[in-house]
């Protein structure tokens, strides 16, 4: 049986809980490279290909019993300001290149704020031209962009 040492057992069980190398370093008093140093000693000894495998391996050796909760943290946009401006201007089916005239950036910035957008909103499971319509229609669901003005709305 693996034997862990207390820190990176500690280690173990803060990336079980999603923490990242960031908050790891906060919690545990250290720098990120330290917190980083210690998830790479403790995925060695376990013989861990990554950190996912690592709590895998914990939980199959006993290491990880229960789950701790995850430090309260500011709370996490699911959009940025600027993929939310991006859905907005998009909402109405334009092509990338119209929006990205409209938003006075390049068509390459708006396919990329586009692709992040569908992984925060939960979409890239569907057919790539289904992506954008519901990637909208989840947005407004959850209020991050404003609702669709009808025809009556903008006279």
């Amino acid at each position: 049986m693996t034997t862990l040492t207390p820190r990176e057992v500690e280690v173990l069980r803060l990336i079980a809980n999603g923490f990242t190398y960031e908050e790891m370093a906060e919690h545990l008093s250290i720098g990120v490279g330290g917190a980083k140093g210690a998830a790479s000693r403790m995925m060695l000894r376990l013989g861990a290909l990554n950190a996912p495998h690592a709590v895998l391996l914990g939980v199959q050796a006993g290491i990880l019993k229960g789950r701790t909760k995850r430090r309260p943290g500011p709370k996490r946009m699911p959009l940025t300001g600027r993929q939310a401006e991006v859905l907005t201007s998009s909402a109405d089916g334009a092509p990338i290149s119209v929006v990205a005239r409209r938003l006075h950036t390049t068509p390459q910035q708006v396919s990329a704020r586009l692709s992040e957008s569908y992984i925060r909103l939960g979409v890239t499971h569907l057919p790539r031209p289904e992506r954008r319509a519901a990637a909208v229609a989840e947005a407004r669901r959850r209020g991050l962009i404003p609702p669709a003005t009808t025809q009556k709305d903008a006279a």
